[in-house]
C-alpha cells in the first residue's frame, strides 16, 4: 500500500493574540484533517518552538482536497501574519513514522 505523507513546521510570531489565533486555526484544521476522506493519521509535535504536523494520506489528491477546503483553507488566509514555516510532502510505500518523516523534513522541507 502506498501513502502520501505531509509534514509541516510552523513558527508563530511573538504576541499572545497571534499565538491564540494560531491555536484556534490549528485545532480547527486538525479536527478537519482527522475526519477528512483519505486521512490515515494526524500527529502534532512541538519541537524547539516549531509546531509540527504530520499527516499520512491514502493519496496526494486526498491531501490536496483537504488543504483547499474548510478550516485549513481559512487558516491559510493571512497565515503569514501569524508566522512562517516549512513544508514537505512525499509519496512513500508505507507510513514512515515520526522519526523518519521528521529527518526528511529537516533535510528537504521548503519555505512557505
Amino acid at each position: 500500500m502506498s501513502v502520501y505523507v505531509s509534514i509541516t513546521g510552523f513558527r508563530p510570531r511573538s504576541g499572545m493574540l497571534r499565538l491564540a489565533r494560531f491555536w484556534w486555526h490549528t485545532l480547527r484544521a486538525v479536527r478537519q484533517a482527522r475526519t477528512a476522506p483519505g486521512n490515515l493519521r494526524v500527529e502534532l509535535r512541538p519541537l524547539a518552538g516549531i509546531y509540527h504536523t504530520l499527516t499520512v494520506w491514502t493519496d496526494e489528491a486526498s491531501m490536496r482536497a483537504y488543504v483547499r477546503s474548510g478550516a485549513h483553507r481559512r487558516a491559510m488566509i493571512g497565515f503569514r501574519d501569524l508566522g512562517g514555516g516549512r513544508t514537505l510532502g512525499f509519496p512513500a510505500d508505507t507510513d514512515p513514522g515520526w522519526d523518519a518523516a521528521y529527518a526528511r523534513w529537516q533535510r528537504e522541507a521548503r519555505e512557505v
